[in-house]
């Protein structure tokens, strides 16, 4: 019996040795494995290396994002606070970057929003709203091209007022539209056009008339005679050459005359406009007729305009080397609105050229050839050869027009606009000089 208690008291105590060993050796192993763990995981904040000018290098990879995050608020010395979603790993290396650009270089890499309170940084996952007041650019057109840029979910819209563009995107997205924003809203080139506008005018104008009487010898009751084919000198505004001739029983009245007008309609304008803006000038007039519109309820009388004389647009692009590609469109008309339906005689052309700056470009060969015979007579009788003159009044009206169009643009460099500056500047002390020459 007791050597059986003994043997029980051995098994026993070899059962806690046996145990604590193997507590021992899990203790070991997990403190080994700890230890290992640790010098593998990089100390931020040990590696971070602080140069001159407060710029840092370091790398890391695989850090926790909050507490790479806690690293910036350190040298940037402001509070950064991280949302719930604000969560993952970074890997990375800069070299003497400036610690702002380091910290937004992250965020923009993990496409986290950020803004600022004070002195407190807060950082989300959610989109950032962002304003950009526009100088020079069209906030209209600059949304335009930006639309092309916008991921899902992306908004953009415009405050014309303030020519002001709202966005509203992920930070990830976010650099390459204020990229396109800056590269967009620079200032335009000016371009100022000087154009001159010359329409011929050639207008021959000429009628011929023969008017006859024959009285019978026997009874002077009896006579046959044309009327009105040629005027007659006692006409008010008589103009022309007539003859009357008066043999026995026959008189005869003859009357001719030619009219010729020649005119000249000349226009000087100078444009000025933006890159890429349309610019039109007109030199004439606006004649107004109405127009029924017929509605439901009745009849609106809407009033519309004619526009008549010379008128010229113009639309510049600038390119490199000083040329300047432009859409020319002159414009030449008369007009006269006739039981309100507006007539237009018109004389227009439409064109694209590349010039350079300074040089002229010239658009002519318009012309237009018109003529018009009318002949009055008698019926029968006017058409028989050489006889049919005493029967007939014959008008003619031969009309001939030209356009001549000359373009020189300039772009307004401050060389060039200093240069009309001092031009200017002379015509008025040459006016002035001249003034007081008058005077004395």
């Amino acid at each position: 019996m007791k050597d059986t208690r003994y043997k029980k008291q051995d098994t026993r105590f070899g059962q806690w040795v046996l145990g604590f060993g193997i507590f021992l050796v899990i203790v070991s192993w997990s403190l080994g494995f700890a230890l290992a763990v640790e010098a593998a995981t990089p100390k931020t904040e040990e590696t971070a290396q602080v140069g001159k000018g407060g710029t840092l290098t370091f790398k890391l990879k695989d850090a926790d994002i909050k507490s790479v995050l806690q690293i910036f608020a350190k040298q940037l010395r402001i509070n950064i606070v991280a949302g719930d979603d604000v969560t993952g790993k970074v890997s990375f290396s800069f070299t003497n970057v400036r610690p702002r650009e380091g910290l937004e270089a992250v965020l923009r890499a993990k496409g986290y929003d950020w803004f600022q309170e004070g002195d407190t940084l807060v950082v989300t996952a959610k989109n950032t709203v962002r304003t950009y007041l526009l100088e020079y650019a069209s906030a209209a057109e600059v949304k335009g091209a930006l639309d092309l840029l916008a991921e899902a979910g992306d908004s953009i819209s415009i405050n014309e007022s303030y020519n002001a563009l709202i966005v509203k995107t992920s930070t990830k997205n976010i650099a390459r539209i204020e990229k396109a924003i800056k590269e967009m809203d620079v200032p335009p080139a000016q371009v100022m056009v000087e154009a001159k506008i010359l329409e011929v005018k050639y207008n021959d104008s000429g009628s011929a008339g023969l008017d006859v009487k024959y009285t019978s010898p026997n009874d002077s009751n009896d006579w046959a005679r044309t009327l009105n084919l040629a005027g007659r000198s006692t006409d008010t505004g008589a103009m022309g050459l007539y003859a009357h001739v008066i043999t026995g029983n026959l008189e005869a009245y003859l009357s001719a005359l030619l009219t010729k007008t020649n005119y000249n309609v000349v226009a000087s304008p100078r444009i000025t406009t933006l890159n890429h803006k349309e610019a039109n000038i007109l030199i004439g007039s606006k004649i107004g007729y109405r127009t029924a519109v017929i509605t439901e309820t009745g009849t609106v009388y809407q009033v519309n305009f004619l526009t008549t004389g010379t008128e010229l647009t113009i639309t510049p692009h600038v390119g490199e080397g000083g040329f300047i590609r432009m859409k020319i469109a002159p414009k030449v008309s008369e007009g006269y609105v006739t039981s309100d339906l507006p007539v237009e005689n018109t004389t227009e052309t439409k064109n694209e050229v590349l010039v350079k700056d300074g040089q002229t470009v010239a658009i002519g060969g318009l012309m237009k050839n018109a003529e018009t015979q009318t002949d009055y007579g008698i019926p029968i009788l006017m058409d028989i050869p050489i006889l049919g003159g005493l029967f007939r009044k014959t008008t003619i009206v031969n009309e001939k027009r030209e356009l001549l169009v000359f373009v020189t643009p300039h772009i307004l460099t401050p060389e060039y606009l200093t240069k009309m500056s001092e031009e200017s500047q002379g015509l008025v002390e040459k006016e002035k000089r001249q003034g007081a020459g008058l005077i004395h």
